[in-house]
């Protein structure tokens, strides 16, 4: 879904990504990166689901804090998908890390931003995961605009701090928790082997395991498609958009994505 269905790459020069917001990170702390100390931190690894435990469908969303679509997904189909299904019971909801950073020459993913928003999404633990994810997407536009100047701190500092992150926990969970870092590369790799190759990959599921057969391919995610394969799926009937049944809404003519520049991988 890396097309016209989903976000691009993210086209960023290194400069634009890790390194200059910590650059500006260490700044702000008064302390050169080697200067820094990391400070205890609690980050969340793993699922932080919503909604009832013996929900019939699980709803599995794999997505990028730097994608657009995943951001408008965020905004204007989780809040009633929320109210519908997840609040009655219905359904049971997990958000699961796919940073899209690519390099271009190889065509493999590397290491960028989107895991650096991702460890601070995380870095307080579950209590706030939810509502940090929906922070990053909200300032999501002014992010990207101002990592174009190595200027994204201050924004994602008061997403962060809006939610009880200092600048210091912010620098640990980014630069100094290799096992948090790790997971979200790792839910990258499950799903690229179950077929994601961009974002928002959604699997309409009994449970938390993810299957080939149970992926929206090519699929718009909005509210017609989402809502008819989770009524298919509560019917016990084939969901459409999934295993070859044709969506209710259908996708738009693939785009050829523009080549992505590298980016940076952040210090660790």
């Amino acid at each position: 879904m890396m097309t016209a269905l989903a976000s691009r790459p993210l086209r960023l020069a290194g400069a634009l990504l890790a390194a200059g917001l910590l650059a500006a990170c260490t700044g702000e702390a008064g302390k050169s990166k080697s200067d820094f100390k990391p400070v205890p931190v609690t980050p969340v690894i793993g699922d932080v689901p919503q909604g009832a435990e013996n929900a019939p469908v699980t709803l599995i969303e794999y997505a990028a804090l730097t994608c657009h679509v995943c951001r408008d997904f965020a905004k204007q189909v989780y809040p009633r998908l929320k109210t519908e299904y997840i609040d009655t019971g219905k359904v049971r909801y997990i958000y699961r890390d796919y940073p899209l950073e690519g390099d271009p020459a190889t065509g493999k993913a590397v290491d960028g931003f989107g895991v650096l928003l991702a460890s601070v999404a995380r870095c307080k633990g579950a209590a706030t995961y939810h509502e940090m994810i929906d922070g990053i997407f909200g300032a999501q536009a002014d992010l990207l605009d101002s990592a174009r100047t190595g200027s994204a701190l201050p924004i994602l500092a008061k997403v962060a701090q809006a939610h009880g992150i200092s600048i210091d926990e912010m620098q640990t969970c980014i630069d100094h928790q290799p096992a948090l870092n790790q997971s979200i590369k790792d839910s990258r790799k499950v799903a690229s082997d179950a077929g994601v190759t961009g974002t928002p990959g959604i699997f309409i599921s009994s449970d938390a395991e993810i299957s080939s057969d149970e992926h929206l391919k090519g699929v718009i995610p909005n509210w017609e498609n989402i809502s008819a394969a989770i009524e298919a799926k509560l019917a016990g009937q084939p969901v459409p958009g999934a295993n070859g049944v044709p969506p209710v809404t259908a996708p738009a003519a693939p785009a050829t994505p523009a080549p992505a520049a590298p980016a940076t991988p952040p210090a660790q």
